[in-house]
């Protein structure tokens, strides 16, 4: 997708995941940390799902790690070198679908 193109150093892997219910509406430059991340913008139902990627800056991999916070729940994860953050209010079983999905 062209959203990020000459804004980041690094090609985020952009999968669309309509045929699983799950359709990519977008994407737009971020920062995680004062460093530029790729936000992507997925759709459940009437939910937002984020999900942020960025070069993972240590582990070479690590599993799907879980928690909520003030109401969201948060996957993190660590793939292929890259960091995968995955927000939204949508429940923590078909999120979890989802980060199954986009290759957690």
């Amino acid at each position: 997708k062209p959203w990020f193109l000459g804004k980041l150093d690094f090609s985020p892997p952009v999968v669309d995941l309509a045929s699983v219910g799950f359709p990519l509406l977008g994407g737009r430059l971020d920062y995680l940390g004062g460093r530029p991340a790729a936000a992507l913008v997925y759709q459940r139902r009437q939910h937002t799902i984020n999900v942020f990627v960025a070069p993972a800056s240590d582990n070479p991999s690590v599993s799907v790690e879980t928690r909520t916070l003030r109401g969201f729940n948060v996957h993190h994860w660590i793939r292929g070198g890259m960091s995968f953050w995955v927000v939204s209010d949508l429940n923590d079983g078909e999120l979890r679908d989802f980060a199954r999905a986009l290759g957690s």
